[in-house]
């Protein structure tokens, strides 16, 4: 069952969901049903022993060395410019540890907060090594002052996408038994994003609120529903 996913219009699979989901948050905007960004990574430029600090200042190739202050830049000029940079720049960047996930923003009409991740996986469940912890405390903060907080995770092998809150993430993470959240959990529980129109291809905001609607924004009693379907979340662990 694919759950009424959409095509993906060319996109290819992990960075091409998160492409659409980017074309899904500005269809959003322009709407007016929510304002969700992509956080850029933070990161720095290190310069090797020996090598003279240049700041970020763009080098330029020899057709372009005679400009001087003042003078008109083409756009074409300016990416050729670029390219060169590159190509001779010694600089190498350096991400830096993230301690706040992909994507936040607000949701219309009340400015409710909205942090998440966006995750693509091949497998038929969740793995926690694809969970960064700093990413998750995070969201565990943001959830702990109202905030619509988790993963928003496309399952490829099954055509489906789910929005897990992290509630969901912390009671599994909390069984000792358990490395990842089955794919068959997320069918069971949780409610299929749906294909939108026009740019807004994950239409994933209406699943969010439904999962609201039917266990609450703290999600208490999806917790309490998957403890009492899945006994071995519980169950004491055997040495």
């Amino acid at each position: 069952m694919t759950h009424g996913r959409p095509r993906q219009r060319g996109a290819e699979r992990g960075s091409g969901f998160q492409e659409a989901i980017n074309h899904t948050n500005e269809a959003y905007e322009k709407l007016g049903r929510a304002c969700i960004t992509r956080k850029a990574i933070p990161g720095k430029y290190v310069v090797p022993i020996g090598i003279r600090r240049r700041g970020l200042a763009v080098p330029l190739p020899p057709s372009l060395a005679p400009l001087k202050t003042g003078d008109a830049l083409t756009t074409t000029a300016f990416r050729q410019a670029l390219a060169a940079g590159r190509e001779g720049d010694p600089r190498a960047f350096i991400p830096e540890s993230r301690g706040e996930p992909d994507y936040g923003g607000v949701v219309a009409p009340h400015g409710r907060g909205i942090f998440y991740d966006a995750k693509t996986t091949r497998r038929d469940l969740l793995d926690f090594d694809n969970l960064h912890p700093h990413q998750v405390t995070f969201l565990e903060r943001m959830a702990a002052c109202g905030a619509i907080a988790g993963f928003l995770v496309e399952f490829a092998k099954h055509g489906a996408v789910f929005f897990i809150p992290i509630q969901m993430v912390t009671l599994f993470r909390a069984a000792r038994r358990r490395k990842s959240i089955p794919y068959h959990v997320c069918a069971a529980h949780l409610t299929p994003v749906r294909a939108g129109r026009g740019l807004v291809i994950y239409d994933y905001l209406p699943a969010i609120e439904q999962q609201e609607q039917r266990y609450g924004p703290d999600y208490a009693c999806l917790c309490s529903s998957i403890k009492g379907a899945t006994p071995s979340l519980t169950a004491p662990r055997h040495e």
